[in-house]
């Protein structure tokens, strides 16, 4: 299945170690990157706040060692300095960005990783040309890979609301050193490990 999010799975499990012991998917939607963490992860909690997703991502990509859970990340009580992996994707913009990433900080256990990959709102004239330049690649890969999209996206979708540079400001003030890169689709990611 290709969307905008699914394309940078990939790029994404570059980013993580080999092994890691517990990892945690934050709003996981379908579970298909909790799936593919799975592979790599000997525990491996995935939350999302809509209970029908959570049904279906369990019947889709279910695996011994994947937990699924309903739960509002900000709200609900995990277990700190615990995690060797957080992975936000297309989640982040859906809750208040300072609030999750000190939450976060929190959960990552010493040279814990932090892989978000999320939306921005366009702002800039590199904003715009990014856009640009994605509309017509959208069109091209939805039509190579129509025959691999045949089961609906049922997660619900909101507007970004921060543009790239108030991200930065924002992760500055909660998690310094972090690599914050944009990327085609509408995305960037923001890649962190805990000292």
């Amino acid at each position: 299945m290709w969307n905008h999010n699914t394309h940078y799975h990939r790029y994404l499990l570059r980013q993580l170690p080999r092994r890691v012991d517990r990892a945690l998917d934050v709003g996981c939607g379908l579970g298909l990157f909790a799936w593919k963490l799975a592979e790599r992860a000997k525990a491996v909690d995935a939350l999302d706040i809509d209970s029908v997703i959570l049904a279906e991502a369990s019947n889709r990509y279910s695996a011994p060692n994947i937990a699924y859970r309903q739960a509002d990340f900000l709200a609900a009580e995990l277990p700190e300095a615990t995690y060797g992996v957080i992975v936000a994707i297309a989640s982040l913009h859906h809750m208040d960005l300072e609030a999750a990433l000190r939450k976060m900080r929190r959960l990552l256990c010493s040279s814990g990783k932090l892989l978000i990959l999320g939306l921005y709102r366009e702002t800039t004239p590199v904003d715009y040309a990014y856009s640009a330049i994605s509309v017509p690649l959208n069109l091209v890969y939805l039509k190579w890979h129509r025959a691999s999209n045949t089961v609906p996206e049922i997660a619900p979708t909101r507007p970004a609301q921060l543009s790239l540079k108030q991200i930065q400001a924002v992760a500055n003030n909660c998690i310094p050193c972090f690599r914050l890169r944009r990327h085609l689709f509408w995305r960037y990611s923001l890649i962190w490990q805990k000292p």
